[in-house]
């Protein structure tokens, strides 16, 4: 069986949700500050070859972006039924909230803190095991040993993370009652995505997710403050969120509009000349009462 080789790190189902009316997108390298002159499909930004493939007895394979894919088609049906109703069920929460923390995960950016969580962390710490499938034979500890220690099960634990925080039943409440999507349909304006898209409070609890915010579309976004009154209170939220985005990407920002893009980049540049972007965090969560 041939294994998959084009892996998205951002999901394209995501991806499409912020391109034109064609499909497309302009795409910011914030390495050479430059946006590419030709507009760009999701298949082709946010992506790293070989990314998920593992080697397992010395073969190539890429059971871990198959369960990605399983993920991603349960997360985009939720998420489109949220979009379109305007509502959502405890269960379709818990799943825009798994989509949420596994891509606080999933990015590049995260790679660093994940290469030492990986080393660190048991299956264990990550309320996952290994059985046997017929528990009534005797176990070869050495061999499970060696499974444990794999490439293949270190790397599926980038998968077990961000399942963390979704025990926290009392947390889930708390996002369930206190959600809310913000809309704005000013087609200047349209939200950019990047590879670092959820933008959550500081944080330094690998199991736990803070106040967060995360675009869904190029209108839509997930809101979520504990004790807020759902309401966002002036629309500089839409320009502070898009430099917010810009700010924590690693490399790439992209946007429908070329002009939005450049006007984005434009303002950070002036916020950077005035020392001003380690605030860009707290000021976005401010604008939601």
């Amino acid at each position: 069986m041939q294994v998959s080789r084009r892996h998205h790190y951002i999901p394209q189902f995501l991806i499409k949700n912020f391109a034109d009316a064609d499909g497309m997108l302009y795409l910011l390298d914030k390495q050479t500050g430059r946006i590419a002159k030709q507009r760009q499909s999701p298949k082709a930004i946010f992506f790293e070859m070989d990314r998920n493939t593992v080697l397992f007895h010395g073969q190539p394979k890429d059971h871990l972006e198959a369960l990605y894919a399983a993920l991603d088609d349960k997360a985009a049906a939720d998420l489109q039924n949220v979009l379109l109703s305007r509502q959502a069920s405890l269960e379709e929460v818990v799943s825009i909230v798994a989509l949420a923390s596994s891509l606080k995960w999933r990015i590049p950016a995260s790679d660093p803190e994940f290469g030492r969580l990986k080393e660190e962390l048991s299956l264990a710490d990550l309320k996952a095991e290994i059985r046997p499938i017929d528990q009534a034979k005797p176990v070869d500890q050495n061999a499970l040993n060696q499974l444990v220690d794999s490439d293949a099960i270190k790397e599926a634990k980038r998968i077990l993370l961000p399942l963390l925080p979704l025990f926290d039943e009392n947390k889930l409440t708390d996002i369930h009652a206190s959600w809310f999507i913000h809309s704005q349909s000013d087609e200047r304006f349209p939200s950019v995505i990047g590879d670092c898209p959820l933008l959550e409070r500081p944080n330094a609890d690998y199991s736990k997710l803070e106040d967060f915010i995360f675009p869904l579309s190029a209108t839509d976004t997930f809101v979520y403050k504990h004790g807020a009154q759902k309401r966002i209170k002036s629309p500089i939220f839409t320009i502070q969120k898009d430099l917010a985005t810009l700010h924590y990407s690693t490399r790439y920002v992209a946007c429908r509009s070329k002009t939005h893009l450049e006007t984005i980049v434009q303002m950070y540049s002036a916020m950077q000349a005035q020392n001003q972007v380690g605030q860009l965090t707290k000021l976005l969560f401010d604008f939601i009462a």
